[in-house]
């Protein structure tokens, strides 16, 4: 990875939580926002969610007659055999063209897990056979949602790695082709008060450069969505949601908008492994992830950096965050998906030690959560991999292994 690496994406609390500015809004201000929120979730779910006949109702296919009933007069004719041969025939090539027509048009279906992939694919020109093996690879592995690495706002509100936009455009028009039922998204990512970068979601400015940026990316690049990586976001955060809609008015209602969401780091009270580093403000209140899912079409919540030192305490605390997130999004109706993030990054201590949290003990992790959910784990799509240029062949098998073959 050369200088223009991302940021890791990894979250790190830091070791105090400053109390970010809230911007003044009247209740039929937040009412009407929540409102149109609510009317797109609503939207959504119709789109996901196939008409359900009520159980009382009984179905039937007997049509409906006149009270006064008639017969047709019947008609006899000899008719010719040869030309019921012919007409027989033509019948039946007429079926099989429109069940191969059928299924033709039918589209595929998208794998259903993602993974966050950087410079070394969107920076980069490749030739064909290695795009077409390296689709094949995320096929076998089906993996059908790729975050892909576009730039991160600097301190200085211009965005990095600007001379190498044009061979992003040329990787997404590459993998499109190669991988048509794939959905691409551009990652965007907005260091906020982490990294010695201050806090600045509360920059009206910023706000806007993010949202008209998030445009280009779907009219200019031609992803299929777009990826938001704000990090890091306070529980409570109301510039988030101020951002986040910005982002939606800029984009449109029908562009698909995923955002990366950090884990409840240390619930307390909630009979969990929690880190021996106890931040406030890094648990999201059970409204607060709502709110953020009424305005994005996925949460993609990173799961992990949990401190812990044990992988059976990973796993536990790992259910923990599949069932409460998927348990909070359920209770608006659906609507919203969830993906899970799991980590097979380098160590990153006290955070992240790759011994503790590992491909197995993540997707135990997972299972157990998706179980504990009940019927709010089918909002959970699949689990997302971060990231692509840190997965070794070993980490792949045990995907493969544990998860989807598994």
């Amino acid at each position: 990875m050369d200088n223009e690496t991302p940021p890791s994406g990894i979250p790190t609390p830091p070791s105090g939580t400053p109390v970010p500015p809230e911007l003044p809004e009247d209740d039929s201000q937040r009412g009407e926002r929540l409102g149109r929120a609510r009317e797109r979730q609503m939207r959504r779910q119709q789109q996901r969610t196939p008409m359900v006949q009520p159980s009382g109702a009984r179905r039937t296919t007997r049509q409906i007659a006149p009270s006064d009933r008639f017969k047709l007069p019947d008609f006899k004719f000899k008719a010719n055999r040869y030309l019921l041969y012919a007409i027989g025939s033509v019948i039946f090539i007429v079926l099989v063209v429109v069940v191969l027509g059928r299924l033709r048009n039918d589209p595929e279906v998208t794998p259903p897990n993602s993974l966050w992939i950087g410079t070394e694919w969107t920076y980069v020109t490749h030739d064909e056979a290695t795009m077409r093996e390296y689709v094949q690879h995320l096929r076998d592995h089906q993996v059908g949602t790729v975050y892909a690495w576009v730039s991160w706002l600097q301190e200085d509100q211009s965005w990095r790695g600007e001379a190498n936009f044009d061979t992003v455009k040329t990787f997404v028009e590459q993998f499109k082709r190669f991988y048509p039922e794939a959905q691409l998204y551009g990652w965007v990512s907005l260091p906020n008060d982490t990294g010695g970068i201050p806090y600045r979601l509360d920059n009206v400015g910023i706000q806007q450069i993010v949202a008209d940026f998030s445009s280009r990316v779907m009219d200019e690049f031609g992803f299929d969505g777009v990826f938001l990586n704000i990090e890091t976001v306070w529980n409570n955060d109301e510039n988030f949601l101020v951002l986040l809609r910005k982002v939606r008015a800029a984009v449109g209602d029908n562009v698909q908008i995923s955002a990366a969401i950090p884990p409840d780091w240390s619930p307390l009270g909630a009979n969990i492994p929690v880190p021996p580093l106890i931040v406030p403000g890094t648990i999201w209140d059970r409204e607060y992830k709502q709110s953020v899912a009424l305005l994005v079409n996925e949460l993609a919540v990173m799961a992990y950096n949990s401190g812990l030192s044990d992988p059976a305490d990973y796993s536990v605390w790992m259910a923990y965050q599949v069932k409460t997130f998927a348990e909070a999004v359920d209770a608006l109706g659906g609507g919203t998906e969830i993906v899970i993030g799991i980590p097979t990054y380098g160590a990153e201590l006290p955070g992240h030690d790759p011994n503790v949290e590992t491909v197995a003990a993540a997707v135990e992790g997972v299972k157990i959560g998706l179980e504990q959910a009940g019927d709010a784990a089918a909002l959970v799509r699949g689990l997302a991999i971060y990231a692509g240029w840190e997965t070794d062949d070993i980490e792949w098998a045990d995907f493969k292994r544990a998860w989807v073959t598994g």
